[in-house]
C-alpha cells in the first residue's frame, strides 16, 4: 500500500498522437489526458553529449496507486507533467505483482 501523505505532486498523462507524417512516423504532438497524485523522486543525474553539445539527463522514480494509474490508461508511449517536468516514461512495473503500488521509470533530458 501507498500511504497517501506521499502523494504531494500531481502527474498529468500526455497522450501520444495517434496521426502520422508523410513518412509514417509518429507526429510528435501530445494531447493532455487524466491526473492522478503520486510521489517523484530523482534516482540520478548526469551530463552526456548529445547532438550538439551536453545535456543534463534525469532519471525519476514516480510511485502512484495502481489502480489510478490504470484508470488513467497510462503507458509507456506516453509522457508525464510533473510540476512543469516532461517526463518521458521508461517502465512501469507492478510493486509486488499486488496491484497497489505502481512504480513508474521516467527520464527527463534538459
Amino acid at each position: 500500500m501507498i500511504s497517501g501523505g506521499v502523494l504531494l505532486h500531481k502527474a498529468t498523462r500526455l497522450i501520444a498522437s495517434s496521426s502520422r507524417d508523410q513518412i509514417g512516423l509518429r507526429a510528435a504532438t501530445w494531447n493532455t489526458g487524466a491526473s492522478f497524485r503520486c510521489d517523484l523522486r530523482n534516482d540520478s543525474s548526469n551530463e552526456q553529449t548529445l547532438a550538439d553539445g551536453i545535456a543534463v539527463r534525469r532519471a525519476y522514480e514516480v510511485r502512484a496507486r495502481w489502480r489510478a494509474v490504470q484508470n488513467a490508461g497510462l503507458s509507456e508511449v506516453d509522457r508525464l507533467s510533473i510540476d512543469g517536468r516532461v517526463l518521458r516514461i521508461t517502465a512501469i512495473r507492478d510493486m509486488g505483482e499486488k496491484h497497489r503500488v505502481a512504480i513508474i521509470s521516467a527520464e527527463e533530458i534538459d
